[in-house]
């Protein structure tokens, strides 16, 4: 904080604030009080929080109601019963003008046992849902919050158990453009209470990221609201196998305006870990990817089986920008247990796909080709690549090309949408990457690349 409090700022000079920095607030950052470092930015108009879920009850005092004319609200890693009251209050008497809401509690069980355990002291009973009919439900008149501003909404490890029809967004989904639910529970009961409301579905983005398997029911339900959301532009889905793609993609179909999809598969590989599993090659895909308006087109289907998927269709994808996703837990294991780059067969994989879809054969509109885990900002970037055409096959993005530039940073979120590990993560997730002689040998080969 010292070297915050040598900037200086004009009063009210700020209209965002971002603290993504994973680490617990301090005090003296945006408390309210005199000592607050954001004492005097009243006009704060997007704030961003990224907090260590784990903080210490005495530490990060909050005060959201200090940004009365704040209408874009991320906070991510909130967890403790002082932060969900924090973010109560703000709703109670700002809720009325929030745009874009983003949410994650990274462990919702841990912050209901935190807000429970506070509230007993207080209450004899406690309400069957308590973020939405305690927190984001906060109008002291016991009628519905109904955000009538709310055009965007990013919730993950969310429960949407006995949330019914007094959930604060039910009532106005008819305004909501976006949608992205993250590793929630109960999230299906929601999407088909919605689908069989009778209101109007105008997204132009769903984002749906589901972590453990689901019945023929889950399937039905999401194809059904997909079906609903006849006007999206953009789809996202992680799901877990086994699913019927078939019905998935047939649901897809009927979006007209679609121009970007991304499909990722997950599957078990032992107890412990969910990994990447290739996507089927239902027939509704060809469809869709041939469609002069899909532009952009994401999966988790290695490469040497995309290769031979695309390469079986009778008239290739139009997709200016494809990616082929591979978990940051993936790339920073094959850098640990294989050297990657150093001859493996993913590298094959990857370089020889990158050959043939620039190639005459290959995707005749692709501009961009990228590899790797594009979450969070930039967490895995070292690992990244992007690779663009050139004249004697293709090489590696160069600063220079400002319109490819442009065209990854547009579709920045359908890069990073989806992601798999939580916004805070481990140490020992990074266990054994100190040496990073096989990363600098990456870098060296991506900046000397050119594949004929």
């Amino acid at each position: 904080m010292h070297a915050l409090n040598d900037l200086q700022f004009l009063d009210n000079q700020l209209q965002s604030f971002r603290w993504n920095l994973g680490m617990c607030i301090p005090d003296t950052l945006m408390s309210g009080d005199e000592l607050s470092f954001l004492r005097n930015q009243n006009k704060i108009r997007s704030l961003t929080l990224v907090t260590d879920f784990y903080c210490d009850y005495s530490m990060g005092s909050v005060s959201l109601v200090q940004f009365p004319e704040l209408k874009s609200l991320t906070w991510k890693g909130l967890n403790r019963y002082s932060d969900l009251e924090c973010l109560k209050d703000y709703i109670r008497d700002h809720g009325h003008q929030i745009v874009s809401l983003t949410l994650d509690l990274v462990d919702y069980y841990l912050a209901a046992g935190s807000w429970t355990l506070t509230i007993l002291q207080s209450h004899e009973s406690l309400p069957d849902n308590f973020l939405f009919q305690e927190v984001l439900n906060a109008n002291p008149e016991d009628e519905p919050v109904i955000f009538p501003s709310l055009e965007y909404i990013d919730l993950s490890a969310i429960s949407f158990a006995n949330a019914g029809i007094e959930m604060p967004f039910f009532h106005n989904f008819e305004s909501l453009k976006t949608l992205k639910l993250r590793s929630c529970v109960r999230e299906i009961d929601w999407l088909e209470m919605v689908s069989n409301s009778g209101n109007r579905v105008k997204l132009k983005c769903f984002e749906l990221s589901r972590f453990d398997s689901g019945s023929t029911a889950t399937t039905e339900t999401i194809c059904k609201f997909i079906e609903r959301a006849s006007e999206l532009e953009t789809l996202c889905l992680v799901l877990f196998e086994p699913t019927d793609w078939e019905s998935i993609m047939s649901a897809a179909s009927s979006c007209s305006s679609l121009t970007r999809l991304v499909v990722h598969s997950l599957a078990v590989e032992d107890e412990e870990d969910n990994v990447h599993h290739g996507v089927p090659w239902p027939s509704g895909w060809e469809q869709l990817l041939q469609g002069r308006q899909m532009t952009c087109f994401g999966t988790s289907t290695p490469p040497g089986i995309l290769a031979s998927q695309l390469q079986g269709m009778q008239n290739r994808p139009l997709c200016k920008l494809l990616h082929i996703r591979a978990t940051g837990t993936m790339i920073t294991n094959l850098f640990r247990d294989q050297g990657m780059m150093r001859g493996t067969t993913y590298e094959f994989d990857v370089f020889n796909f990158a050959k043939w879809a620039f190639s005459a054969d290959g995707l005749p509109n692709l501009s961009v080709l990228a590899w790797g885990d594009f979450s969070y900002e930039g967490r895995y970037s070292k690992f990244n690549m992007l690779l663009c055409r050139s004249e004697t096959g293709c090489r590696p993005l160069s600063p220079s090309d400002v319109w490819l530039w442009g065209l990854v940073n547009d579709n920045m979120d359908m890069l990073a949408a989806c992601p798999i590990e939580d916004i805070v993560e481990s140490p020992e997730d990074f266990d054994g990457l100190e040496n990073l002689d096989d990363f600098e040998h990456l870098r060296d080969v991506i900046d000397r690349i050119d594949i004929v």
